[in-house]
Order: structure tokens, then C-alpha cells, then sequence
């Protein structure tokens, strides 16, 4: 019998078909257009300066290192362009041939590819300033400069854009946190500029000799007689006189046209000097220093003069280090690049930047064993402060270069090695050199606090009140203990560098406090730094009151003290008493302010011997405008046959002279007399002839 019939079992197969894939969805198509609009600006910086380099070759067969200096930068751009992998994989063993220098070809090549704009910016710079340098080469005598000039601006302004960074600032939002402060910096920087332009012109009310030099200089700028502003006139850079120039054509050949550019120099130091305190250090500090540099009878009565441009060298010296701190603390390049522009601006202005420069190289030294990471974050940043430098200062590099008696020609008049001054002493005093300039050194430092600002000044005071003189002294110790500070390091090298070179270098440290004016605001910060740690001290032992109050009550008194002494000395005690200047500096000045206010319908006679010659004071002649004179040296032993009948006639006496008056009056009866007084003190007689009315 068989069984229902089983049905064996099928072992089936199942054959797992994997899922398709999801569809690809295709990302939208990006148009490279801002990739290809970067290549397309390589691309014909490339070939642009490449052409520019055949074209000076073929125009020129002496042009052979403008033509390198072309092909270079059309090279660089075009490696920019093409692919980093190119330069690298040579022959196609990239990892036997590759070394360092292609890795960092390939790596700027990226850099460049990253910031095309920034890239094309700086060499264009870079172009500009060598084309200004080329140009400023070929010139000569009565040739215009302004195409230098022009071709100088656009490169730092093309160097300045390639490091703009765009920060988006709610402005009003800021002023609304920080209103109480503003406010504050901009009711200081008010008073300080009340006290700088009230009464320029007659505060002090005659000019110095030296401002006459400046003065004259800058009115031959007017006249067409000095065109390149590129330059140094007895060691004065020129584009200043280009600015002074420009002053004088608009209030006129008188001290206030000549010193309106150091009152707004000295003006603007006061919120610059807050800005580098507060950063730096605190606002109180910021405060007290920015307060004491407002009110110093120092620093006003430079900003009321222009001897020399001490004033600027100060104001320049506090942005560019300003600028060179904060870059390195923020690892910032604009804020380094920025620095050396300003740094290289400096350079045509006055001599502190020939100081600068070679701080900041020490500084950055000494930096290296202090902060070494602050150098090490900083290499590329730090190339963009030598960019700068390098971009704007070219043309007047060249200048020193051709010229170098000129550019260094007052280090070479005062310097203590330069003029043999040092080498007489030694023989004369019986001392080692070592001995003498210990002793320079002594005067340079004591200038601060001890011996009388005299030179440029007259003050029977030193830079310092009594009050700020003691704090300085806190202070500058206080800043030594902590050198090791970077910022207090910068501090230090600013004061030692500029009391040593502008002060113990020079012939008799203790007279030329306008020297070292430089430093100045490092003194008022070495005395804020010192008050505000008392005021820190003396809060706290202080009960009834907050710590907070008893600072602010502090201060406020310590300002105010400081304001009444400085400006009772200043305007008080000085100004009124005629001290600016010697006796015949002073007869001098009268002299061409009068014979100014005549015209050039006259002719002046000078009767000043032997206490005071025409062409030795160059204030005669700005102030007169270049009125003709005659200089009567010698006594008149009867009447005068030398008198120009073509025009009117202004004899000036000296009071020793004034009985030859009478000569005078036998050939030009019916002038009229006038008589000048200084303080009280009879100063010259003025024997006026009206040769049309006399006829």
C-alpha cells in the first residue's frame, strides 16, 4: 500500500537584488564667474607687466634692470595663474624633485590664487613707488615733481587699500556704550586746541630766527623757487614746507601762517596719546597722560612755534608705534602695514623717523627674547610693515642716498662726533671720551626734570611741573621694573633711544629740551602710570568712600593742579615778559613785521650795528615778504647819499643809534616818527619818509 504521495520539499533559491541607488540629484550648476573673473585679472597683470617690461627694453638700452624688474612681477602673477602643481611636479617626480623654495613658490601661488585683488594692489604698489623712484632720478633743477608726487600717492594708497578689511561697526551703538568717554576725549581735545590757536599769532608775539628759515623756506616754495617736495633743505624734509607753503597762502606771511600746521599737530597728540593709553595700559592712564601732554607749558609752547618739527615727530612717533604695538598684539597685517606707512610718511616730515626706524628694529630684537611667540605669529605681518615702509619711503631714500650731507645735516651740525665737538673736548678737558659722555648722558636725562627747557624756549622751567616732575620719577622706575613687559618694553626703547641719540649725542643736552620732544609723551605716561598706582593705593586704605570715588576725586584734583601750574607758567609768567628770544632776535622780528606792513612801495635802511646785521635773521625777510634793504652797518658821519629815490624810505634805529636821525632828516625832511617798545622797553624808532609827499 503506498501512502498519500509526499511531495518533497523544493529548496528554492532567493537571489537578493540590491536596491538601486537613489538618483544622483546633481548639485546646481555654480558659474565660475568670480573664479574666472580672479584668472582673467592674473591674466592681464601677467601679460601687462610683461609688456611693460619689453617696451622699456626696446625704448631704452640702459633700462635693463626696469625691464627685470617688469618681467619679475609679470612672473609672479602668471604663477599666480596657473596651476601650483605645475611649478612642483617637474618631469612628473614632484616627491623627488619638490624643495622648500617650490613649496613656497606654491604656497604664495595659493596665497595670490586666495586674493588676487590683494595681490594685484600690492605689486602695483610696488610698481608705482619704483616708477616714482625712476622718475625722481631723471629729474633736475627747475623741473615740476608733481608726477612724482603723484605716482608716490597712488602707490601708498593702492599698498593702504590691499590691507583694508572691512569690519561692519554700528556706529551709533558704540557711541551710545562709549558716549561718556567720547565726550570726555573730545571736551580735552577742544580745551587743548583753545590753548594752542587762541592768539597764535601773538602768543609768542615775535619769531625766532629759526622759524624766520622756515618761514622764508616755505614763502620760496610760493615764489616757484623749490619744486621737489621730495627732498631735504638743511635737513628739513620739504613736503612739510609744501604744507607750511600752503598755510601761508592762506593767512598770510605772518606767524600765524607759519605755525597753524604745529598747533594742529600738537592738538591732535592729545587724543592720539589717550587712544595708545587706553589700549595699552587703562583709561585712567589714558586720561592723565592725554590731560598732562594738553596743558604742559612744554608742549604748548611748541605747538605755539615752529622750531624745527619736534612737535610733529612727537604726534607721528605716537601713531606709528600705536599702529606697530596693537598689529603685533592682534596679529594684525593692515594695522602693521598701516604703521609703516605712517612710519615712512614720518620720513618727510622731520628727523624722528630716522630714529624710529632703526627702534623698531632693535625693539622687534629684544622682542624675540621677551615675546617670542608675538615675533613668530607675526612673520607674514611683519613683511607688510616692510612693505609699507619700503613703498613710501623709496623716493626719499634716494634722496639721502644722492644727497647725504643734506639729509643728515643736522645730525651733522649738533652731533657731539660729527662736528669734532667730542674729539676738542677730549683734548681741551683733559677726559676720556667715556667720562664726557657719561656726563651728556646725565644732562640728557636730567633735561625732564631739572635743568631749564632754554633753547627754542627761554622757561626758567624744565619740561615737567613740580607736581609731574616727582610722578615721572615713579614712573620711569616703575616702567624699568616691568621691561620685561612688551608694552612697557616699547616704552623704554622709545625714552632711552631718544634721550641718548637726540640728547646725549648732541652738543649741550641740557640747553635742547625741544630735541627730545619726541619722547615727550612717554614722560606723561611714565607720570600717569605713576599716579594711578598711588590712586590705586590710596583708594584702599580709604573707608567713607568707594575705591571707585576716592580715584576719580584723586584724579581730578591731580589734573586740575597740574593745569593751574602749567598754564599759569606758560601764559601767567612767560608769555607776557617777552622771553622768547634774545634782544636782537626779538629787533628782528619787529623789524619785518613793520617793514611788512609798509609794502614794497618802500625801501628799508637798517641801522642796527653792532647789535643786529640784515641777512642774519631770515625772519626779516619772511616777515617783510622780501622787501628790499639796505644794512647801514657803519655810524653816518654826515647826511646819507646812498638813499634809493625811487622809493619811500623806512630807516629803523636801534635806541643806541637814534641821533643819526638827524643826518637822515637833512636830506629827507617831514617823515614821521615812530617808536616801537618791547615789554616797556624801547625797542627801535621808525623814521618814515613819503618820497611823493616830500617832493
Amino acid at each position: 500500500m503506498t501512502g498519500p504521495e509526499i511531495e518533497n520539499p523544493v529548496r528554492m533559491s532567493v537571489e537578493v537584488v540590491p536596491a538601486p541607488p537613489p538618483p544622483v540629484v546633481q548639485p546646481p550648476q555654480v558659474i565660475a564667474r568670480p573664479k574666472s573673473r580672479r584668472n582673467l585679472a592674473l591674466a592681464l597683470a601677467a601679460f601687462g607687466l610683461a609688456l611693460m617690461g619689453q617696451v622699456v627694453l626696446s625704448q631704452s638700452s640702459g633700462a635693463l634692470w626696469d625691464g627685470l624688474v617688469y618681467f619679475t612681477g609679470a612672473i609672479l602673477f602668471f604663477v599666480a595663474l596657473i596651476d601650483g602643481q605645475e611649478v612642483l611636479n617637474l618631469g612628473g617626480k614632484a616627491s623627488r624633485v619638490r624643495n622648500w623654495a617650490l613649496e613656497a613658490g606654491a604656497g604664495w601661488a595659493e596665497r595670490v590664487r586666495r586674493e588676487p585683488v590683494r595681490a594685484v594692489l600690492i605689486l602695483l604698489s610696488f610698481a608705482l613707488a619704483y616708477n616714482a623712484v625712476r622718475l625722481l632720478s631723471t629729474k633736475s633743477g627747475e623741473n615740476s615733481y608733481w608726477d612724482v608726487f603723484g605716482l608716490w600717492v597712488a602707490g601708498a594708497v593702492c599698498y593702504a587699500a590691499a590691507f583694508v578689511r572691512r569690519q561692519p561697526v554700528n556706529l551709533s551703538d558704540w557711541l551710545r556704550r562709549n558716549r561718556t568717554e567720547v565726550l570726555g576725549v573730545a571736551a580735552l581735545t577742544i580745551a587743548a586746541a583753545l590753548i594752542r590757536f587762541i592768539d597764535l599769532g601773538q602768543i609768542p608775539n615775535i619769531i625766532s630766527g629759526d622759524e624766520g628759515v622756515l618761514g622764508k623756506a616755505a614763502a620760496s616754495i610760493l615764489r616757484g623757487d623749490i619744486h621737489n617736495m621730495m627732498a631735504t633743505v638743511f635737513g628739513q624734509s620739504t613736503l612739510y614746507l609744501f604744507l607750511i607753503a600752503g598755510t601761508i597762502r592762506t593767512f598770510g606771511n605772518n606767524a600765524l601762517g607759519l605755525r597753524f600746521m604745529s598747533a594742529v599737530s600738537g592738538t591732535l597728540s592729545i587724543p592720539a596719546l589717550y587712544v595708545f593709553g587706553r589700549r595699552f595700559f587703562n583709561p585712567r592712564v589714558a586720561l592723565l597722560a592725554a590731560a598732562l601732554l594738553a596743558v604742559s607749558h612744554f608742549h604748548v609752547h611748541f605747538s605755539r612755534i615752529i622750531v624745527a618739527s619736534s612737535i610733529q615727530d612727537a604726534l607721528l612717533a605716537i601713531v606709528s608705534l600705536y599702529l606697530l604695538l596693537s598689529g603685533l598684539e592682534h596679529r594684525s597685517a593692515t594695522r602693521l602695514a598701516a604703521s609703516g606707512l605712517v612710519m615712512g610718511f614720518h620720513l618727510y616730515i622731520y628727523m624722528g623717523a630716522r630714529l624710529l626706524i632703526p627702534l623698531v628694529l632693535v625693539y622687534l630684537v629684544c622682542l624675540w627674547f621677551v615675546d617670542r611667540k608675538m615675533i613668530t605669529d607675526n612673520r607674514l605681518n611683519l613683511l607688510a610693515f616692510v612693505g609699507g615702509l619700503i613703498v613710501i619711503s623709496g623716493p626719499m631714500a634716494l634722496w639721502g642716498i644722492q644727497h647725504p650731507d643734506d639729509f643728515m645735516a643736522r645730525f651733522n651740525q649738533t652731533g657731539v662726533i660729527q662736528s669734532g665737538w667730542l674729539a676738542n673736548e677730549v683734548k681741551n678737558r683733559g677726559q676720556s671720551a667715556l667720562v664726557i659722555m657719561l656726563d651728556l648722558l646725565r644732562q640728557a636725562v636730567l633735561t625732564v626734570n631739572y635743568y631749564p627747557a632754554a633753547a627754542g624756549y627761554g622757561s626758567s622751567l624744565p619740561m615737567l611741573d613740580l607736581l609731574s616732575g616727582a610722578l615721572y620719577v615713579l614712573g620711569l622706575f616703575y616702567s624699568l621694573v616691568h621691561v620685561w613687559n612688551p608694552r612697557h618694553l616699547l616704552l623704554q626703547g622709545w625714552f632711552w633711544s631718544t634721550v641718548v641719540v637726540g640728547g646725549a649725542l648732541v652738543i649741550d643736552p641740557a640747553d635742547g629740551a625741544y630735541r627730545i620732544l619726541m619722547m615727550f609723551p612717554v614722560v606723561c605716561l611714565f607720570v600717569a602710570i605713576a599716579a594711578d598706582r598711588l590712586f590705586d593705593g590710596a583708594a584702599t586704605l580709604v573707608s567713607d568712600w568707594r575705591p571707585a570715588t576716592t580715584r576719580t576725586v584723586l584724579m581730578s584734583v591731580c589734573i586740575a593742579s597740574i593745569a593751574f601750574l602749567n598754564l599759569k607758567a606758560y601764559f601767567v609768567d612767560y608769555a607776557p615778559n617777552c622771553l622768547y628770544e634774545n634782544r636782537p632776535t626779538r629787533f628782528a622780528s619787529y623789524f619785518g613785521s613793520t617793514l611788512g606792513r609798509l609794502g614794497f612801495s618802500y625801501q628799508g635802511y637798517l641801522l642796527g650795528g653792532p647789535v643786529v646785521f640784515y641777512g642774519v635773521y631770515d625772519s626779516m625777510d619772511y616777515l617783510s615778504g622780501g622787501v628790499p634793504v639796505t644794512d647801514v652797518r657803519d655810524p653816518l658821519t654826515g647826511p646819507p647819499t646812498f638813499i634809493n629815490p625811487d622809493r619811500n624810505s623806512a630807516f629803523f634805529f636801534i635806541p643806541e643809534r637814534v641821533g643819526e636821525m638827524a643826518l637822515i632828516q637833512q636830506v629827507l625832511p617831514g617823515g614821521s616818527v615812530q617808536q616801537i617798545y618791547d615789554c616797556g622797553n624801547l625797542m627801535m624808532t621808525v623814521y618814515i619818509v613819503d618820497h611823493k609827499v616830500n617832493s
